[in-house]
């Protein structure tokens, strides 16, 4: 039976809040849900037909990744001027760039090598799949992508700043789906998130440092000129 079979199978078998959380998490992302939209518990049932408890913890999920807010008693999706992406792109390069000089200027004696060796290993994993890691982009995928440079923040002993990028990656975690649909992308991140992580493992910080930079570069540019991105789409 073939991987991608087995993942179908998986997918189907997953609770209907997850199912539910997931083809929200899209539409938010595509932009579904018009400027001052309110996500009613009783509409999404019927948009995702299932019941309101399933909607309910699937909502309570974007809330906490960043992608839904309260305010007052209704819940609105996240969304930011488009004419402050570039902001929170270069706030994000300050921070991760950060964490690698600090390593390069002797602050931390290196990276921690436990934690590379985790995220050296699932990102291997997932380069193995069928594609060859071009899996296709959902939330999942992009909260694993988020683990992923808040773990080589972490791995460079600076806590703080891995704290700060979280706080960015709230602002800006939504419009990071704009970026995946271009043909091939997933697989362009897997190998560039490899080249990285090897690079801080052989202690190369010059290679990841340039590779780091360009690969946050890149999400920037496509993000920025994708359709949605222009019309205050979650960021």
């Amino acid at each position: 039976m073939s991987g991608t079979t087995d993942k179908k199978r998986v997918r189907r078998r997953e609770p209907l809040s997850q199912r539910i959380y997931r083809e929200l998490s899209k539409d938010l992302a595509a932009g579904e849900f018009g400027p001052g939209a309110t996500l009613g518990e009783e509409r999404l049932a019927e948009r995702y037909r299932a019941s309101r408890t399933p909607v309910r913890e699937a909502l309570v999920r974007l809330i906490s990744d960043g992608l839904v807010e309260r305010r007052g008693t209704m819940l609105y999706p996240v969304r930011s001027p488009a004419d402050g992406l570039a902001e929170y792109y270069d706030a994000r390069a300050l921070i991760e760039v950060a964490g690698l000089d600090r390593v390069r200027a002797g602050l931390s004696r290196a990276h921690d090598p436990a934690v590379l060796a985790v995220e050296a290993d699932r990102w291997r994993a997932m380069r193995a799949e069928p594609g060859g890691g071009d899996v296709g982009a959902d939330i999942d995928f992009v909260l694993a992508d988020d683990r992923f440079h808040v773990a080589l923040l972490a791995a460079s002993g600076n806590g703080a700043l891995a704290e700060a990028l979280v706080a960015v990656q709230k602002k800006i975690r939504g419009v990071w789906l704009l970026d995946y649909p271009t043909p091939g992308r997933t697989r362009m991140i897997v190998e560039d998130h490899l080249v990285i992580v090897d690079a801080l493992r052989a202690g190369d910080l010059d290679t990841a440092r340039a590779v780091l930079t360009a690969h946050i570069d890149d999400s920037r540019r496509l993000v920025q000129a994708a359709p949605g991105a222009g019309h205050g789409r979650p960021a």
